[in-house]
């Protein structure tokens, strides 16, 4: 297998520096598509399993298509580097100047390594023949170089409520409220709160714009890239979707419950589709006219027995429809259960058909597909992803909705790999807290939401991180662009929201006589068990036991029954360490 990724990483991405670049040639221009005007920037991939050349780089514009490859003598020089771990490298490709040449074209690579290594970097480069350019050289100066030569770290890295804070605050977008939108009142029982139905005139809005992509412009015919040099005559898609990062508790989940009601093609109507089109570039109130009413109750089917209830009211279920109209949620199993009570509370029995992706199901994806909401477990999806088989991965969803989207922050975790084989016409990454450790948390969003050219990791490395790591307003300015786009976040305490102020209050629970002699004796009895451990120097080996103790003194606290008289301190002593840790 290909190794795909671009040559950073992002957990020593601060601790790089600059050492200096090396020009090289592009060869095999003529073999591929995708084509270079000018000064462009390009993602160079390491293809260390190539069957031609174990020493491969391959090259790469914003949009992930192929250019070719470094040539095989300088490739041979940078990747003992590259895979020993002691370079990073990236690339602009070079104007040149007179006949255009259809089989190479010169490439500035920038190398990137720990000062401790400059040394040997350095040493290697200039044994295998290639002119090292540094910041020492007069040449450095004059070179595509001196733009990405790294600063001293001036900023710490931003939590992401300053990050968005910082965008909700900049000129363009103070005030700034999008039009309320009414779901379809057949479909949604709820009253929206009025954030919601501004959210929800969001939500629309990013599905059905077609607007040009962050970044991208018209010029001469075509279109630019700003940000990359990179012209094509293609208009670039319109990025349909975004991340909905509303704080917790404001409804995020009863705001697309509307959203797949109101944003959803009519498969007896084209004139829906229209209007859709047209709320998304108008943003005007929208409560779209709907297929006849239904008068079955609202059934959802799934493999749980208790849940296993057939509906049988949505028409024919014609599959010959030009656009596909399945909305696929994928969840944790934590909060699985939300969904199927936000849908039981929140919806009209009878107009939205949900189907349960989970344990025993279908592998008919045509059944799937008969559905207005698959739900499934970010578990199952990795359970499926090597099966080329699956009705998931057969279906290109109308809309695919990432709950607790952090969970996929690490790119290269199965979670990831899973979710990112989705296909889909609409994307949503929905989050609480999409930077969790850092900016680089975003970056599989991008991935996720096929954002270019921040979804190519040597770009996002590059045009973003690199610059926020070492203090350039460079990479904060673009970030906040970024968000700005394609990304909504109110907090509870905003003032566009109208919800009461957080009051708490702590209220203490005097036990029950039995309840109290549980506690004082089970207390009593772990205090001896700790002891026994101080006493043996065994606390550290121990420390799974201790938190199964402080466990159950919660449960007693909670309730007696809880904490059976056979999970008792002394049967720790004894070696029964085997417990429930189910926690209420």
């Amino acid at each position: 297998m290909e190794q795909n990724d671009p040559l950073t990483s992002s957990s020593t991405s601060s601790e790089l520096v600059l050492v200096g670049f090396v020009t090289v040639n592009i060869v095999g221009l003529q073999h591929y598509f995708a084509t270079i005007k000018g000064r462009e920037m390009v993602g160079l991939i390491r293809e260390p399993l190539n069957p031609h050349d174990q020493n491969a780089i391959k090259v790469v514009n914003i949009r992930n298509s192929q250019l070719g490859y470094i040539e095989r003598s300088s490739a041979a020089s940078l990747s003992p580097l590259i895979d020993n771990r002691l370079i990073t490298i990236e690339g602009i490709a070079l104007k040149t100047l007179g006949v255009k040449n259809r089989f190479k074209v010169p490439c500035q690579i920038h190398i990137f390594a720990r000062i401790d290594d400059f040394p040997i970097v350095r040493s290697a480069i200039m044994e295998s023949g290639l002119q090292l350019i540094s910041g020492s050289n007069p040449a450095f100066t004059l070179s595509e170089s001196a733009i990405v030569k790294e600063l001293k770290p001036k900023k710490k890295s931003r939590s992401v409520d300053e990050i968005f804070k910082s965008v909700c605050s900049s000129e363009n977008d103070k005030g700034r409220r999008w039009e309320a939108l009414e779901p379809p009142k057949d479909i949604i029982k709820t009253e929206l709160f009025m954030h919601q139905k501004e959210g929800l005139g969001w939500l629309v809005h990013r599905e059905n714009s077609n607007e040009l992509p962050p970044f991208w412009v018209e010029k001469d015919g075509g279109y630019e890239n700003v940000l990359t040099d990179y012209h094509t005559n293609n208009r670039p898609n319109p990025l349909r979707g975004g991340i909905f990062a509303d704080d917790m508790g404001l409804g995020k989940t009863l705001t697309l419950l509307s959203l797949i009601a109101t944003n959803r093609p009519d498969n007896t109507s084209r004139d829906s589709v229209e209007l859709l089109e047209a709320v998304g570039e108008r943003l005007t109130v929208a409560g779209g006219k709907t297929s006849k009413k239904r008068k079955q109750s609202n059934k959802i089917v799934g493999s749980n027995k208790k849940l296993k209830r057939i509906d049988t009211s949505l028409g024919n279920g014609n599959l010959c429809s030009l656009e596909p109209k399945t909305t696929l949620i994928v969840c944790p199993p934590s909060v699985f259960s939300t969904w199927i009570t936000q849908l039981d509370e929140h919806t009209t029995p009878g107009n939205l058909k949900v189907y349960m992706y989970y344990g025993t199901r279908t592998d008919d994806p045509e059944e799937l597909q008969r559905y207005d909401v698959v739900l499934t477990t970010y578990g199952t999806l990795v359970a499926e992803h090597l099966n080329n088989r699956s009705p998931i991965k057969k279906i290109e969803w109308f809309r695919v909705v990432l709950d607790e989207a952090h969970v996929i922050k690490n790119v290269k975790s199965s979670q990831s790999e899973a979710v990112l084989a989705l296909k889909a016409k609409r994307r949503w990454a929905v989050t609480g807290t999409p930077i969790l450790n850092g900016a680089f948390d975003l970056y599989s969003l991008m991935v996720f939401l096929r954002f270019e050219p921040f979804s190519v990791k040597n770009y996002w490395q590059n045009l973003v991180q690199r610059p926020l790591d070492k203090g350039n307003g460079a990479g904060l300015s673009r970030l906040q662009d970024i968000m700005a786009t394609i990304s909504l976040r109110r907090l509870k305490d905003n003032s566009l929201v109208g919800l009461p102020p957080k009051s708490v209050e702590t209220c203490f629970v005097e036990l029950y006589a039995e309840e109290r002699e549980k506690y004082d004796q089970m207390e009593m009895d772990s205090q001896n068990v700790v002891r026994n451990y101080i006493r043996h120097g065994s606390v550290v080996l121990k420390y799974s036991s201790v938190l199964s103790i402080i466990l159950r003194l919660r449960q007693i606290c909670n309730d007696a029954a809880l904490c059976p008289s056979e999970s008792l301190p002394s049967y720790i002593i004894e070696g029964n360490n085997q417990f429930s840790y189910t926690h209420f």
